[in-house]
């Protein structure tokens, strides 16, 4: 499996910048601008930065669900959203920011790994994964999204 990398970071960046304005997604409803802050939002939230969506897993999500996950069983889902009583509330899974944005923030993410020092945040659903785990988690994330756009 890739790792999140500077090389693979470069990639997605690259991927990321050849979607227009006017790109319609294959699926859902997000369109580039938003698609950048959500991407932000991840990064951010896996660095412990981010608050606004709270953990809502259970046990299951936690032993069950998380852990088939990220050993590659099954792809993100499309159109996956919030829970409803989430969004009810108007959280919203995105940061401001823009593909420069998240390209500093990606490495800053890089070298707070290289130097073990990054204190990661929970994932909403699957609690504590770890670097490890976000490293999977960002890797497929960012494929998900990138393939939504066709880049």
């Amino acid at each position: 499996m890739r790792h999140l990398d500077n090389d693979t970071v470069n990639e997605i960046i690259q991927r990321l910048n050849n979607i227009t304005l006017d790109t319609v997604p294959k699926w859902g409803q997000l369109r580039r601008d938003t698609l950048i802050e959500h991407l932000i939002w991840v990064v951010k939230h896996s660095m412990g930065r981010s608050k606004q969506v709270p953990f809502f897993g259970n046990w299951f999500t936690r032993r069950i669900v998380g852990p088939a996950f990220l050993t590659g069983l099954f792809p993100i889902p499309k159109n996956l959203q919030l829970p409803k009583a989430l969004s009810a509330q108007g959280i919203v899974a995105r940061e401001p920011g823009d593909l420069n944005t998240l390209r500093i923030l990606l490495e800053e993410y890089l070298a707070l790994v290289q130097a073990d020092e990054l204190k990661t945040g929970l994932h909403p659903a699957f609690g504590d994964i770890g670097v490890d785990g976000w490293d999977r988690i960002h890797i497929m994330h960012f494929e998900h999204h990138l393939r939504q756009f066709g880049v």
